[in-house]
């Protein structure tokens, strides 16, 4: 069945990144779309002057129909505005400061069963500025959270570094997020880049990412600075739900390695279908994958972002879980 909800992307990265100018070419490249906009810039370029022709308090409208919200009011009354006006829309972009952790705005899509009901996340887009990025990676948590949250890195101002420079940036962003997809750019622009309707939250697309994720073993680099790193954990066989559950709500509320995001398939005794999880710190979702069929061979596959994640442990608590 088809979702009906507007789809959201939510844009994020570090002062500077490029984010104002990405939704610029956004509003040009899909002519097609009517798109809402929360804009909650910090000390930051707004949206292009030329594309404003009215203003209502903090609706502004844009001369290709669409209408931008400034976020200067409590999250929700933004939202219900937008849900209760004239306004007819097709897609929701949210750009959050530049110093901001993004999850709170990501659960609110997540956890609110109001929101839920009307929106459904498409994609996280991180722009990430090629000539500071690796400073910022060592010396601000922010830019960190904000790469490993993402589900599509836009690598900005590759034409500013050296070759061959962009590939060991992306090489560090695959060591905090490896889920993301990364794709070079210059001036924010994503021509040709399938950027909008991708569904990164479906369960069809984190089935696919994870299964096509093979580096389980993430080599660990002393050279760090950072906290934030990767884990994958497989494993054949099925688990225990139950013993599961509990297990997994400890980890994230409770567990010192808490992570900021897991994707997995699992199997569970007596349950025909892949569980597809999906984790955003303390919220998460199931949802049913395809039937297991009487030939495969059933196996469980995790992979945990966030900080100080601990496998040893995580293989452990597993070892409880599994199905002996």
């Amino acid at each position: 069945m088809e979702d009906s909800r507007i789809p959201v992307t939510i844009i994020t990265g570090f002062l500077g990144a490029g984010k104002t100018t990405f939704i610029n070419h956004l509003i040009g490249q899909y002519p097609e779309k009517k798109f809402a906009i929360i804009e909650n810039e910090v000390g930051e370029v707004p949206l292009d002057g030329s594309l404003i022709v009215g203003t209502d308090e903090t609706i502004f409208e844009l001369s290709n129909g669409c209408i931008c919200c400034s976020l200067n009011t409590e999250f929700y009354q933004v939202i219900r505005h937008l849900l209760d006006g004239d306004y007819v829309f097709n897609h929701l972009l949210i750009e959050t400061t530049g110093i901001a952790d993004p999850t709170s705005v990501i659960n609110a899509f997540l956890s609110d069963y109001e929101i839920i009901d009307q929106f459904a996340i498409d994609s996280v887009i991180c722009l990430a500025d090629a000539m500071n990025l690796e400073e910022l990676i060592d010396s601000e948590p922010e830019a960190r959270k904000q790469l490993a949250m993402a589900d599509i890195v836009l690598l900005n101002k590759t034409d500013q570094v050296r070759d061959g420079y962009a590939d060991e940036l992306r090489s560090k962003i695959a060591d905090i997020n490896p889920l993301s997809e990364v794709y070079p750019v210059v001036k924010a622009d994503v021509s040709g880049v399938e950027i909008l309707d991708v569904f990164r939250y479906s369960g069809k697309q984190i089935e696919k990412s994870v299964s096509s994720f093979r580096n389980l073993t993430f080599l660990r680099n002393n050279n760090f600075k950072h906290d934030i790193r990767s884990e994958g954990i497989a494993f054949p066989g099925s688990m225990d739900w139950e013993k599961f559950r509990f297990w997994f709500e400890t980890v994230l509320i409770f567990a010192k390695y808490r992570p900021y995001r897991v994707k997995g398939i699992l199997s569970f005794e007596d349950v025909a279908e892949k569980c597809i999880l999906h984790a955003i710190k303390d919220n998460y979702v199931f949802e049913k994958g395809a039937v297991w069929q009487s030939d495969d061979e059933r196996y469980c596959k995790m992979v945990f972002i966030g900080r100080d994640i601990d496998k040893l442990k995580i293989q452990e608590n597993i070892e409880k879980v599994r199905i002996k």
